[in-house]
């Protein structure tokens, strides 16, 4: 098997909030409300960032830093949108552009000029294509959002392959990063997205980036609308738990958990 890359230490550098967006509509289904915030809570976010001298950088560029490819600025922090509503475009983009504030979008390829399980409106191929026009980093977030890790090999090798081959043609623009649905993830997946020609790739854990990170799982946090300015300004300026290991005592439990509780639903239910 390929070699994961491990992140390299930078002393300058001990914690990197990756701030983890997904809608920001004013009308959400119920299926994505728990994960919704308004623009003006990403206005104050990046107003915040700003104020503590925090430099957004997109994960492909955070990823070069942490690889010693390139200098990282001093307080580095990155904005990622997973999935791809259409108010990414239509709201997120002008706020980010009024910030001169780059950012990563994750695709759902199958999600793209459709509907959202739940009827929400989902970026198109014209609207993908215009994301990266305005220089955001296009991701790829698989081809139907699984939960990889309960998936057999060659069905998560498809989904993690299949989305950043249909994004490259479709939009002649290179793929470097991935993002893993849900967060969930196994040695095995994480192998297969090295394979597929990814150079970074993004989890959740809800923690500072950091040691023990590596390349393939960049620890993300959440914005809900429970997330409090208070919570932002914490993160923004490097306080909270950082980092953590993938395959821990409780993560392989809840995998478990998830693989009998999807065996036992009707065949239609399972992911």
């Amino acid at each position: 098997m390929t070699a994961i890359p491990e992140v390299r230490a930078i002393p300058a550098t001990t914690a990197i909030p990756v701030l983890l967006y997904h809608c920001l509509g004013s009308d959400p289904s119920g299926w994505i409300a728990p994960f919704t915030v308004s623009a003006d809570d990403l206005d104050q976010h990046l107003d915040m960032a700003e104020a503590v001298g925090r430099t957004a950088l997109t994960v492909s560029e955070l990823r070069d830093g942490l690889a010693g490819r390139v200098p990282l600025p001093p307080r580095p922090f990155v904005v990622t949108f997973d999935d791809g509503f259409v108010d990414t475009l239509t709201v997120a983009a002008p706020v980010l552009a009024r910030h001169g504030a780059p950012a990563t979008v994750y695709v759902t390829t199958g999600f793209i000029a459709a509907t959202s399980p739940g009827g929400d409106r989902m970026l198109d191929w014209p609207q993908v294509r215009e994301l990266a026009d305005r220089g955001l980093e296009i991701g790829a977030h698989t081809v139907t959002h699984p939960q990889l890790d309960l998936l057999p090999a060659h069905g998560s090798a498809q989904e993690i392959r299949g989305s950043r081959e249909q994004l490259e043609d479709r939009l002649a623009v290179p793929v470097r990063s991935f993002a893993y649905p849900h967060g969930y993830s196994t040695p095995r997946v994480r192998h297969q997205v090295v394979q597929a020609g990814f150079d970074s790739a993004c989890s959740v854990k809800n923690v500072l980036s950091g040691r023990p990170d590596t390349l393939f799982s960049i620890s993300r946090l959440t914005m809900t609308p429970g997330t409090t300015a208070t919570t932002v300004r914490r993160w923004l300026d490097g306080s909270g738990r950082v980092g953590q290991r993938d395959e821990r005592a409780v993560t392989k439990a809840w995998r478990t958990y998830r693989r009998m509780r999807s065996l036992r639903a009707p065949v239609g239910q399972r992911s």
